[in-house]
């Protein structure tokens, strides 16, 4: 009888050697999915509060021909410093001929960089495009 089991365990000798082939990639896919759906996920919430911030700072500033570009200066101070250089900002008044009638819409947009090459087989490349907007009634 022990001669019979001990030729069982010898024949599952590289059962886990096995299991682990097949299982591993397909957790260092899950991880690597976790990581670049945090990561980008944390920007989107940047970009948000960005946003937000610059429409809040332009519904009380909107005087003068250079509102604009004053909010665009805020929403570039409010960014984290990894993302200055990636962001589009656009600004539009509902009534661009008096600002302060109407509603201001602040929109952001960034080409991030994914952390793993995972992301970039779901995304069609290595850059994900997250945007963001928020419109409010001028004061």
């Amino acid at each position: 009888m022990a001669k019979q089991s001990m030729r069982f365990i010898k024949k599952e000798h590289g059962q886990a050697v096995a299991e682990l082939a097949i299982t591993l990639p397909i957790f260092l896919m899950i991880l690597c999915g976790i990581i670049d759906f945090g990561w980008l996920f944390g920007n989107q919430l940047s970009l948000s509060y960005c946003c937000r911030e610059g429409a809040r700072y332009g519904i009380v500033n909107s005087e003068g021909a250079i509102a604009a570009q004053n909010i665009k200066d805020k929403v570039i101070s409010e960014t984290p410093d990894y993302l200055k250089d990636k962001i589009t900002v656009t600004v539009t008044f509902s009534d661009a001929s008096a600002p302060r009638d109407g509603d201001l819409c602040v929109k952001i947009s960034a080409n991030i960089d994914t952390l793993t090459p995972v992301a970039g087989i779901f995304s069609g490349g290595e850059t994900v495009t997250i945007s963001s907007q928020c419109v409010m009634k001028v004061e």
